[in-house]
C-alpha cells in the first residue's frame, strides 16, 4: 500500500514543479516583453547627412536596423558605420517590429536609386511570430528584389538563433532555435540565388558568444542586442562581406614628382 501511495505523489510534484516552472517563465518573460516595448520607445534610427558625402548608404529593416538595444543610436550598427566611414552619408527608415512585407513597403517609399549600399536588417519578427515559411520566402525574394532596385551593392542582416535568447524559456526556445535554422536556410538559398551578400549570425546554444555573457552583449529585455552585441554583428558584416571596400574613402591624392 505505502510503495503504491508514492507514486501520485510523485506525480503531483512533478506537475506542481512544472507548473511553477511554466508560471515563471510567462511572467520573466512578461517583464522582458515590457522592457523591449520600452526600449523601442526610447530608440531612434541613425541617419548622417554630410554635403562631402563620397557614399551614401540606404538602411532599411526591423529593431535590429534602428539599434534598439544600444542605448545610444550611434552605437547601433549605422552608427558604427558612419564612424569608421567618415565619408559616408546614412538614410536610415528602419523601424522597430517590422515585418518582411514592411521593409518592402520602406523600400517602395525610397525614389532614389543610386544608392552605393542597401543595408537591409530583416527576418526576426517573421521568426518571432510564426509567418509560414512560404510567405517568408516569397516576402524575402521581393524585398531583396526591391532593395536591388535601388543598389547594386546589398548586404542582407538577419537575427541571430532566436532560440538562444534568455528571454525565452522552454519550449518557445526551442521551437524558435528551429525556426530560426529553416529561416535561415531560406535566407542563404534566396540571396544566393539573387547575388546579395548573406551575413550568417546563426550560432548554435553551445556556440553562441552571446550566451558567454549574456549580461554584456544582450539589452535588458534578454532579446535585443545591447552595445556590444551590435559591435559584434558589425565584426561580423566587415567579415563577412566587402562593407569596407564597398565604403571605402578615398584619400588625398598624391603630390605629382617634381613639385613642391
Amino acid at each position: 500500500m505505502g510503495k503504491r501511495a508514492k507514486v501520485p505523489l510523485t506525480a503531483g510534484v512533478l506537475l506542481l514543479t512544472s507548473l511553477l516552472y511554466l508560471l515563471t517563465g510567462c511572467v520573466l518573460f512578461g517583464i522582458r516583453v515590457s522592457r523591449g516595448m520600452r526600449l523601442a520607445e526610447e530608440s531612434s534610427p541613425l541617419s548622417v547627412y554630410s554635403p562631402l558625402a563620397r557614399h551614401t548608404v540606404l538602411v532599411v529593416g526591423d529593431s535590429t536596423g534602428v539599434g534598439t538595444g544600444a542605448l545610444q543610436p550611434t552605437l547601433s550598427i549605422a552608427g558604427l558605420i558612419a564612424r569608421d566611414h567618415a565619408c559616408v552619408s546614412i538614410e536610415n527608415i528602419a523601424d522597430d517590429g517590422a515585418l518582411i512585407n514592411d521593409v518592402s513597403a520602406q523600400l517602395s517609399t525610397i525614389r532614389r536609386n543610386d544608392f552605393h549600399l542597401v543595408l537591409v536588417h530583416a527576418g526576426g519578427n517573421d521568426i518571432l511570430r510564426f509567418t509560414t515559411l512560404d510567405e517568408i520566402r516569397q516576402s524575402a525574394e521581393e524585398m531583396l528584389k526591391k532593395a536591388q532596385m535601388k543598389s547594386g551593392s546589398i548586404i542582407f542582416v538577419s537575427t541571430g538563433n532566436v532560440g538562444n535568447a534568455p528571454a525565452f524559456f522552454w519550449p518557445l526556445n526551442v521551437i524558435y532555435t528551429e525556426r530560426t535554422r529553416k529561416v535561415r536556410s531560406i535566407f542563404h538559398d534566396v540571396s544566393r540565388r539573387l547575388g546579395v551578400y548573406y551575413v550568417d549570425l546563426f550560432q548554435e546554444r553551445q556556440e553562441d558568444a552571446f550566451l558567454k555573457d549574456k549580461d554584456r552583449y544582450f539589452a535588458h529585455d534578454y532579446l535585443h542586442p545591447s552595445a556590444q552585441g551590435y559591435a559584434l554583428w558589425y565584426e561580423e558584416i566587415r567579415r563577412q562581406t566587402p562593407l569596407d571596400e564597398i565604403l571605402s574613402c578615398p584619400g588625398p591624392e598624391p603630390d605629382e614628382p617634381g613639385k613642391d
